[in-house]
């Protein structure tokens, strides 16, 4: 996908803050190539949560001399196997999240609501003891 084709309609969220992600342009050089490409970076300071077309969430570890792109989450469109962004959030069951896919005019879509477990909680403890 283009930087064109990608982005005037999508409005991804940062899955740990909820907050509408801004455009950015990433700089990939190498010895002979530099190269442009459109993603997505979360407003918050301390936050390194991006997301593009063809990788999905990263984040970048590292300073600029020496950046690194690590996977973090990827959730894929079941119309076309492409990677998802975050479109919604439920305001009052944020575990409630709805995906959209990024290609142009693709209606692939996913409503998932997530469990997180805290490790410290007594019944949790209690239902993955190992002993």
């Amino acid at each position: 996908m283009t930087m064109a084709k990608m982005g005037k309609n999508l409005r991804p969220l940062c899955y740990e803050h909820y907050v509408a992600m801004k455009p950015v342009q990433l700089e990939n050089s190498t010895h002979t190539f530099t190269t442009h490409s459109l993603a997505y970076a979360c407003p918050l300071s301390d936050c390194f949560i991006f997301f593009s077309d063809n990788t999905g969430y990263f984040s970048v570890e590292g300073d600029e001399q020496q950046s690194k792109q690590t996977g973090v989450l990827r959730v894929t469109c079941p119309q076309d196997g492409l990677p998802m962004y975050l479109a919604e959030v439920h305001p009052q069951k944020k575990n409630l999240r709805l995906w959209r896919c990024g290609k142009p005019n693709c209606k692939g879509h996913r409503a998932i609501e997530e469990y997180i477990f805290d490790p410290q909680d007594a019944s949790v403890q209690q239902y993955f003891r190992t002993n």
